[in-house]
């Protein structure tokens, strides 16, 4: 669709308007009403379904289904699990189960059955021995006779230039592949049954024969038994050797392991535990005269540190700290005769001079006893770096000591740890010896209980013969289909509704177009055969619902009133849109009514209004506007409703020169003259240029637009051309609507067409 401007319509400019493209919607679609409408196409797509699937199913090869249910009981894990081995957990029982299922769908037992019951020589199973089918026969069949009819094109044509047409038939499968084949097809007929949960399984099996799908169910579960009872003694026997060579091995182990750990134990002198315990003795005592010796070099190096502490942080009064720190008798008295010597040179002071004898003699007192305190002092500080030195020697020896004793005791106790791992692994095995012998002991049981009783699995039911066929599924497969049938039916209902571009309701017409809708003209309705034209209807008043809209189609068309319109055109975008069948019911319909009302066709190239009215072609407008013809000559009357009618005539004339002529101007100057109203049939407006010359003469241009039939593109085409040469266009005209169905479309202005407003269509209603 070409691409449209946003034009406002203006209440002063008559010119057609069109929106933008993006406007242009294609219709309301609902669901439930489009469903309506294609019902038809919905029933017929469900029956044709329903009708293959049954076919289908009539045409399949009947299978009957027989089931055979077995058990396994809990007590099997047990055994299961006291067979396993050292450490391992029992499985469990989804486990058990579904190594049960794969036993059964194995090849192994399914080569089984098949030897067992000579399937192989069954159709069913062996396909070198069933027959083709009609069609695959048929079409082998075709194939030779055609291949034979090539024969003389060969013969002329060089060889290979038409080679040998392939043959339908099976081939041939070596005798390895047919095996396989055979086994293959009997596992697609094996079903298995049962939940995840259940400790039973239901073996399904489907054949074309009843009494073979019941005795190959049941031959699978007894089969099944019997090699899972074979399969459980062989294991539990291999299990039982296992666990007898494995014992024999453990006493052999336990016996070496015993004769290196008495080796051992002599090579390191402990045969006794009274080695360790003497030298851990040796070591706490040890341990403790360390600690003496520690504390003491401690206590000498405080004193020490103390004492040379003091000294350093007090030099002025060095010998008064080292006596107080030293705390020795003799310090003390030479440290209150420095006292007293210092107290005499204090009051000597205050009597004497400095050069007095007596001052003098008292100084020299106290600087002897000073350095004397000084000389022992020093004496004592040196006897304490000696014990500290002395203890620290003590406590050196004595921690090598404990070393050595340490280290003694490490390798006697590395000694004793690798003895107490090589008992405990004697241990051990002595442990897990009795284990092995009960493990063994019930595997030996396990063969005895399966050689009486058998497995634990069980036939809890079985097969019997079945009555009726369980494939194919005919219900299932026509429910399926109805299903799908009708929900590929709903589906295409509403594309096919979507796809749909034609112009469909007057509410689209109004999205896409400001131009007036003045009316709707309803489909004439009535068997095919019986079905006559609208202008006939007109006449006999036998339609009121069409004779209502066309009156309604006047009316807003301004063709009634004190003054009304005197000429109106009526065209289209393309043919078979009724504007022909509506200006001549329109033109009926005004002179039954009493309005000296005139009928032209102007549709000089494809004219129809002579052949609706039974009147002659000509002489009409051609021979008027060429001619020269009187207005008298080219008038015919239309004796059933007083019209009068102008036909289109011939001429050799181009249609567009007759049409824009001046003759063409007088001619519609003087029917206005003398006539209530001047109807005109045009062409259609994409088809030739006809109805943009004749527009300028017409007081109303109406264009028809066809119902579900006209594209929305062509429509908004055509108006995009008049809208281009400036053509007015005064009312839109929705044509060959059908009632019913427009009601189902479920649009918004449907009412048009409600069953309730059939009161107000009588046939008896009187013309205006």
């Amino acid at each position: 669709m070409d691409q449209y401007e946003v034009v406002r319509a203006d209440a002063h400019d008559p010119l057609p308007r069109i929106l933008h493209e993006g406007a242009v919607a294609r219709g309301e679609i609902d669901t439930i009403a489009a469903l309506k409408r294609r019902r038809v196409l919905i029933g017929l797509l469900v029956l044709a379904a329903l009708a293959v699937t049954f076919l289908i199913s009539r045409l399949m090869t009947p299978l009957y289904e027989a089931e055979t249910g077995i058990m396994f009981n809990p007590r099997e894990l047990s055994w299961v699990g006291a067979t396993t081995q050292a450490g391992a957990l029992p499985p469990s029982e989804e486990m058990v189960r579904k190594n049960e299922v794969a036993i059964v769908r194995s090849r192994v037992l399914a080569q089984s059955i098949v030897d067992s019951l000579n399937l192989d020589q069954l159709p069913e199973f062996n396909p070198s021995l069933r027959p083709p089918s009609p069609l695959r026969k048929a079409a082998q069949e075709g194939l030779g006779v055609l291949d034979h009819a090539l024969d003389p094109v060969r013969a002329v044509l060089p060889p290979g230039m038409v080679p040998k047409l392939p043959s339908l038939a099976s081939p041939d499968l070596p005798p390895d592949r047919l095996r396989d084949e055979i086994i293959t097809r009997f596992l697609k007929r094996v079903e298995i049954g049962g939940g995840d949960a259940s400790r039973m399984i239901g073996i399904r099996f489907l054949s074309e024969d009843p009494q073979r799908a019941a005795s190959i169910a049941n031959s699978i579960a007894d089969r099944f038994i019997a090699q899972k009872r074979d399969q459980d003694v062989e294991a539990a026997e291999t299990l039982a050797g296992n666990l007898k060579g494995e014992i024999d091995d453990l006493n052999r182990e336990i016996r070496d392991s015993e004769r290196r750990l008495e080796e051992q134990r002599i090579a390191l002198g402990l045969d006794s535990d009274s080695n360790i315990k003497a030298l851990a003795d040796r070591m706490a005592e040890l341990n403790r005269q360390l600690i003496g010796l520690t504390a003491e070099r401690l206590r000498a190096e405080s004193q020490f540190a103390e004492a040379g502490t003091a000294r350093a942080s007090q030099p002025g009064s060095a010998l008064d700290s080292a006596a107080q720190v030293l705390n020795s008798p003799l310090i003390q008295r030479l440290q209150e005769a420095l006292a007293f010597a210092g107290a005499r040179v204090g009051q000597l002071s205050l009597r004497y001079s400095d050069s007095h004898p007596a001052m003098i003699a008292a100084r020299s007192e106290l600087r002897d006893l000073r350095a004397r305190l000084a000389e022992e002092t020093n004496k004592i500080q040196n006897g304490r770096r000696n014990a500290v030195a002395i203890a620290k020697a003590n406590e050196d020896g004595l921690r090598q000591q404990v070393e050595q004793l340490k280290a003694q005791m490490t390798r006697a106790n590395q000694s004793e740890v690798e003895l107490r791992v090589m008992e405990r692994n004697v241990e051990a095995k002595r442990t897990l010896l009795p284990q092995l012998e009960t493990r063994r002991n019930n595997a030996i049981a396990q063969i005895d209980y399966l050689r009486l009783h058998g497995p634990e699995t069980q036939v809890i039911s079985r097969a019997v013969v079945p009555n009726a066929p369980s494939s194919p599924p005919t219900l299932a497969m026509m429910a399926t289909a109805f299903v799908v049938a009708a929900g590929a039916g709903v589906i295409l209902a509403v594309l096919l509704e979507r796809a749909d571009g034609s112009v469909q309701s007057l509410s689209q017409i109004r999205r896409v177009t400001p131009v007036r809708i003045i009316g709707t003209l309803p489909v004439i309705r009535g068997r095919r055969w019986r079905r006559r034209p609208p202008a006939e209807r007109v006449l006999e008043r036998d339609d009121p619902l069409f004779l209502d809209h066309l009156r309604a189609i006047a009316v807003r068309a301004g063709l009634a009133g004190p003054t009304p319109a005197k000429v109106v055109l009526f065209t289209s975008s393309v043919s078979d849109e009724g504007k022909s069948s509506a200006a001549t019911s329109l033109a009926r319909m005004l002179a039954l009514s009493g309005r000296r009302t005139v009928l032209v066709d102007a549709d000089l190239r494809a004219p129809t209004v002579h052949r609706v009215l039974g009147l002659s072609r000509g002489p009409g407008l051609a021979e008027y506007v060429v001619e020269g013809r009187d207005l008298d000559a080219v008038v015919q009357p239309d004796t059933v409703s007083g019209a009068d009618v102008i036909t289109a005539g011939q001429s050799r004339e181009a249609a567009s020169d007759i049409l824009q002529s001046p003759r063409m101007r007088e001619l519609i100057d003087d029917l206005t003259r003398y006539y209530d109203t001047v109807v005109i049939d045009t062409p259609p407006v994409l088809a030739v240029v006809d109805t943009h010359i004749l527009a300028r003469l017409a007081d109303r241009t109406l264009m028809m637009v066809r119902w579900r039939s006209t594209p929305v593109s062509t429509f908004m085409a055509a108006l995009q051309q008049l809208s281009d040469d400036r053509v007015p266009v005064d009312g839109i005209v929705l044509s060959q609507v059908d009632g019913r169905r427009y009601k189902l479309y479920g649009y918004t202005d449907s009412d048009l067409f409600s069953p309730g407003f059939r009161k107000y269509h009588s046939r008896f209603a009187p013309s205006p």
